[in-house]
């Protein structure tokens, strides 16, 4: 892969890219916001390494616009902010992955293979999954264990949410942008009532309930037995 490093530590920064190049990729390191905006939009790169707290543009500024100029190249945040809250906003604002340092390169490379993975995978087929739950967004069709589940047109769009960003916390914001476009959240509490039916039509007596709610942030769909 052609990557492009946004970091804002020069030393930390060499020290990626050597370690991703022993890995077979190339890589192109950018040290503020502006520099990365531009490469990113005017020069072709498999996918984006950017820290939060870059100079100038910070790195969820940098993904928010991106992503408003239409580009849906692969970003992964690496970052020494920790705190949930500045995770759950990089994902709003289109982060891919978010990963705290230290992240190991041999991570940061099978979370790069399995985005671009699933991404090739669903633009090709318009199928995705998570575990046992197949959803193929292009039939408008979902199974669980090779079961068909019939869900209303809602439920079907959040389940495609929730499988896209498979165990990722997907926040009540992304869902109501994603599903509803809603800017500004409504005051009813439409989100829980849907996923309450949802849970219904994934999960038989006996199964195991593969959404988790994520107390103040979200929900997350595990693709974990």
């Amino acid at each position: 892969m052609r990557l492009l490093i946004a970091e804002n530590d020069p030393a930390a920064a060499k020290l990626l890219a050597q370690d991703l190049a022993a890995l077979g990729h190339a890589c192109e390191i950018v040290g503020d916001g502006r520099a990365a905006l531009a490469q990113a939009t005017e020069s072709r790169f498999d996918a984006i390494l950017l820290e939060c707290l870059l100079p100038f543009v910070d790195g969820v500024a940098v993904t928010a616009l991106l992503r408003d100029r239409g580009i849906d190249l692969p970003i992964v945040m690496v970052s020494v902010v920790e705190d949930l809250d500045q995770r759950l906003i990089a994902l709003e604002a289109g982060a891919d992955d978010y990963l705290v340092k230290p992240a190991a390169p041999a991570e940061i490379d099978a979370r790069l293979r399995v985005i671009l993975r699933r991404g090739a995978s669903t633009r090709k087929s318009g199928v995705m999954w998570a575990g046992d739950i197949e959803v193929n967004e292009i039939k408008r069709s979902a199974t669980r264990a090779g079961r068909a589940i019939k869900v209303q047109n809602i439920e079907f769009r959040i389940l495609c949410e929730l499988v896209r960003n498979v165990n990722t916390v997907v926040t009540r914001q992304m869902l109501y942008e994603a599903v509803w476009n809603y800017e500004t959240p409504p005051r009813t509490n439409v989100v829980e009532s849907h996923m309450t039916r949802l849970r219904t039509h994934l999960t038989q007596p006996g199964e195991r309930d593969p959404i988790a709610t994520i107390r103040g942030a979200g929900y997350m769909l595990s693709d974990k037995d």
